[in-house]
C-alpha cells in the first residue's frame, strides 16, 4: 500500500503550497464538543467528523508542483486499487474523484479528489490552481460534500452530485 504521507510530507512546508491537515485527535475533540444537537447542520457535522480519521489537503498554483500532485494521485490510485467515481470537466477545470468503496451505498473508506484548473484568463499568479484532497474513514459522500463546501474547497458541488451514484 502506497504511503499517503509521501506527497503531503514533501509539500507541507513548501511556501508555494497551502497545506491543511486535520488530525484524528482534532476530529475526536470536535465530535465531543457540546454543540446543540437539535441544530440539523450541527448534527450532520458531528456525525461526519466522528467517522473521519484523516483529512489532508494541498493546493498550489505552481505548474511543476501540480504535476507532482497529479503523478502522486495516479500512482496512489493504481497502487491502492481505488475506483474512479467520477470525472468532471467544466470550462478549464477538471475534477477527478477516486475512492476505496465500502459495502454500504454512498459510504467510502478513502476519498482522493484532484482538481486541476487551467484558467488562462485568470490573474497570472492564480492560473493553474491544483487541489489534492485525501480523506480516510467511513465517509458519507453527501456529508463530506457539505464539509468541503463549508471549508470553501473547490468541487464541493461535484461531491454532492455523487450521492446516489456510488453502487457496489
Amino acid at each position: 500500500m502506497m504511503m499517503v504521507q509521501s506527497v503531503f510530507e514533501t509539500y507541507k512546508s513548501n511556501e508555494r503550497v497551502t497545506y491543511v491537515s486535520i488530525s484524528p485527535q482534532m476530529f475526536s475533540m470536535l465530535a465531543k464538543l457540546n454543540i446543540n444537537d437539535k441544530d440539523p447542520e450541527a448534527k450532520v457535522f458531528l456525525d461526519l467528523v466522528s467517522q473521519i480519521n484523516t483529512f489532508k489537503l494541498l493546493r498550489t498554483y505552481e505548474p511543476t508542483i501540480s504535476d507532482d500532485f497529479s503523478d502522486w494521485t495516479q500512482d496512489y490510485v493504481k497502487t491502492n486499487q481505488l475506483s474512479e467515481l467520477m470525472q468532471v470537466r467544466e470550462d478549464q477545470t477538471t475534477v477527478y474523484f477516486f475512492a476505496a468503496l465500502s459495502e454500504n451505498e454512498n459510504i467510502v473508506n478513502q476519498l482522493v479528489m484532484l482538481v486541476q484548473d487551467d484558467n488562462d484568463n485568470a490573474d497570472p499568479d492564480y492560473r493553474n490552481q491544483t487541489v489534492l484532497l485525501y480523506v480516510d474513514g467511513k465517509i458519507d459522500l453527501e456529508r463530506i460534500a457539505s464539509l468541503v463546501q463549508k471549508l470553501d474547497i473547490p468541487a464541493g458541488e461535484e461531491l454532492k452530485k455523487l450521492k446516489g451514484k456510488v453502487k457496489i
